[in-house]
């Protein structure tokens, strides 16, 4: 796995963000009905990203109240580390996977059409259950602005040595190489360590002001419009 959620989380939100505002274009089209299954893959695979990297800044709002209310319950579980739900959405959503190797023609009647699909399930839980074992440094890091290594690992229990460790593959975990072959970053918290002593840098969007209102001038010019079509007996 390349690690690429970022990326990810962006091509779908764009993608699912055009659905949303054409869907009603579509609707007497005869891709119609595999549209909406699309549809309802990137928005599990989504889910999906989002529970492993979370990079909700990087969602619109319609599509994260889309998003919600399809998976927010599953979400919900995998942030619990419940490796169910993650077996069942990536086995739902993912692409059809082909092995390139050539076929072993002397056993013309071993079906091996699934081995590609089980090999990268098998890849992507693994992952998966990495990532799950840096959910609790994650949580600690939020609640601080610096902290002393003897501390945090008094925390998570382990010792100093266990938790350099940990923080080395918490780095290596949350970087990536992205198309241009730059590294970049996954974490929505950062940190670096200096004398003992861990320094959190917690990443923090900007507010996009202008979008929202926006949103509510549509919402309130929507509004006058099927006022003024109401007819007052």
């Amino acid at each position: 796995m390349l690690r690429r959620y970022v990326e990810a989380i962006r091509a779908f939100n764009q993608v699912l963000l055009y659905i949303v505002k054409t869907k009603q274009f579509h609707q007497k089209s005869p891709q119609f009905d595999q549209i909406l299954k699309k549809n309802e893959q990137m928005y599990a695979l989504l889910a999906v990203c989002l529970s492993i990297c979370p990079q909700m800044k990087l969602v619109e709002e319609n599509v994260n109240n889309q998003l919600k209310e399809k998976y927010g319950e599953k979400m919900a579980r995998m942030q619990r580390s419940d490796e169910a739900v993650y077996d069942e959405l990536f086995s739902y959503a993912c692409p059809k996977f082909i092995t390139p190797s050539v076929p072993n023609y002397d056993e013309p009647l071993v079906n091996y059409n699934q081995d590609a699909y089980r090999l990268q399930l098998k890849l992507f839980l693994s992952e998966v259950r990495q990532q799950q074992l840096l959910s609790g440094l994650r949580s600690f890091l939020k609640l601080y602005t610096s902290i002393s290594m003897e501390k945090l690992a008094n925390f998570m229990d382990i010792d100093e040595s266990t938790l350099r460790t940990t923080l080395m593959t918490y780095k290596h975990k949350t970087h990536a190489i992205d198309h241009d072959g730059r590294i970049i970053s996954n974490a929505d918290v950062d940190f670096y360590i200096e004398e003992d002593i861990v320094h959190i840098i917690e990443s923090k969007s900007a507010k996009l002001y202008a979008d929202n209102f926006m949103r509510h001038i549509i919402k309130c010019e929507e509004i006058i419009s099927d006022l003024d079509r109401v007819k007052l007996e």
